[in-house]
């Protein structure tokens, strides 16, 4: 029988939760999961793990957990989101998009911040889960992601592309050439990032966590600009 220790399986309905110590040094509960994983693996696979509750951890820690779960053991990873947190994010987003749709709606007298904003349902595609890597996703229109971009895993879209997670892989909007798409996610940290014809690779932060605040990417004066939704 496994040891107890700073980190546990929590079944639930869709899956399983990981359980942190709030305590626990990242070492040691990388440390722990490995022999947690060892013991009773197999006992695991076929199941994946759909949430992360008890610390916030940066994308890297998060992608060293996954990385751990699904290379070693092949157990897989829907999210390691707290889904406390991932709805407040979700929520903000879906107000965002919400505004924009609204905005396109109003006569043309009015100014629209997004002129690329969906006015069919059939301009955007929508993904339902995580993108991992080697997946990848290209679309004449919009493209709506309710999950994370995994490192390795791209998304390529002539219109904006909205993410209801993080952005961790490749990612380029109005890749038709349009300067006025716009990227909206949880965390934007991706490999590389694409608005039209102009490129970014933002840099490295280990100290980036989730915020419940979304992040935004345009095009401003010829360079990839990114802030807060606020």
């Amino acid at each position: 029988m496994a040891v107890k220790g700073p980190v546990e399986f929590k079944g639930k309905l869709n899956g399983l939760f990981l359980n942190l110590d709030q305590n626990a040094t990242f070492d040691r509960i990388m440390a722990h999961l490995d022999v947690l994983l060892s013991e009773r693996g197999e006992f695991y696979k076929g199941s994946k793990i759909v949430g992360l509750k008890g610390q916030t951890l940066n994308y890297r820690q998060l992608g060293a957990i996954e990385a751990l779960i699904t290379e070693n053991y092949g157990i897989e990873v829907e999210s390691l989101e707290d889904p406390d947190k991932r709805d407040m994010i979700v929520e903000k987003i879906v107000e965002k998009v919400v505004e924009k749709v609204v905005e396109v709606e109003k006569p043309v007298v009015e100014k629209v911040v997004i002129p690329s904003a969906p006015q069919k349902m059939s301009d955007t595609h929508f993904v339902f889960g995580t993108l991992r890597s080697g997946k990848s996703v290209h679309y004449p229109g919009h493209v709506v992601v309710i999950g994370d971009v995994n490192p390795g895993a791209e998304i390529v879209a002539e219109g904006n592309i909205i993410v209801m997670g993080r952005v961790l892989g490749f990612i380029h909007a109005g890749s038709a050439g349009n300067d006025q798409a716009v990227i909206i996610a949880s965390l934007l940290k991706p490999t590389q990032i694409r608005i039209s014809t102009y490129i970014s690779v933002p840099p490295s932060d280990d100290e980036s966590i989730h915020t419940t605040v979304p992040e935004k990417a345009t095009v401003h004066n010829g360079v990839i600009k990114i802030e807060k939704c606020h």
